[in-house]
């Protein structure tokens, strides 16, 4: 069946939005090789300049690397997913994490403290979810991140509290919408991000030595009705990129 494209956004950005959507999703996987420049032309039926200027864009994107043997896919040598990214992924039916290599070191009904409360607009020693992760790639550890979710929603979902993947690879987020039909909005998720040096406790996680520049991010997914169902928090060492897919 023929692609078609739809505007008035530029033909090559929808070429990109499609490539990279394919990559982040894993449809397209590391050191896999991306159709020639001439392909995608034909494909999509579009002109060879639109082609190699959608090509461009995803090499100074960092998700694809020319040489002598073609244009591969090269994303998560140095890259790493975000929040809006995870989010996104679920609602399309899928969820990303660098090569599948997201590990739960902690999952655990808890009270809520001030900060995570004050996110989250509920009462300090409330009853909260506290998942706790770390994402690697290859033997590299990429994130290290701990997510809050209201506590009545492990009655509902158990498996918010098992140290095993969420099952069918749908993420918390999808687990939840499936057994509630409660799902963030993804026009009010919010997301902050500041530089920091590494404390003993993130140093530990990610194999990196205290003192060492991180970048520290949080994400707030409200439902429509205001109500938090997940605030995170996660740290990136120095070196990594970080995607956001719109």
């Amino acid at each position: 069946m023929t692609p078609h494209l739809q505007r008035p956004e530029p033909v090559y950005m929808q070429l990109v939005a499609h490539y990279r959507d394919a990559i982040t999703s894993g449809d397209l996987r590391e050191g896999e090789r991306m159709p020639s420049v001439r392909e995608i032309a034909e494909q999509w039926q579009v002109a060879y300049t639109t082609a190699a200027k959608a090509m461009r864009q995803l090499a100074a994107d960092g998700l694809v690397s020319t040489s002598k043997q073609g244009t591969i896919v090269a994303f998560l040598e140095n890259g790493t997913f975000s929040p809006a990214d995870r989010l996104r992924s679920v609602q399309r039916g899928r969820v990303i994490y660098p090569h599948g290599a997201s590990k739960i070191i902690s999952a655990e009904l808890t009270t809520a403290p001030q900060h995570v409360a004050d996110a989250m607009g509920i009462e300090p020693g409330d009853s909260v979810v506290r998942r706790e992760r770390v994402t690697k790639h290859g033997d590299v550890p990429v994130t290290w991140s701990v997510t809050w979710m209201p506590g009545e929603l492990a009655e509902a979902v158990p498996e918010l509290l098992d140290l095993q993947p969420i099952p069918g690879g749908q993420g918390t987020v999808g687990l939840l919408k499936e057994r509630t039909g409660r799902f963030p909005d993804t026009n009010a998720d919010s997301y902050r991000q500041c530089a920091a040096r590494a404390t003993a406790e993130i140093a530990e996680h990610l194999g990196i030595a205290e003192g060492d520049p991180v970048l520290l991010g949080e994400n707030r997914w409200p439902e429509k009705s205001g109500a938090v169902l997940e605030f995170g928090e996660y740290v990136i060492p120095a070196g990594h990129w970080v995607t956001v897919t719109k």
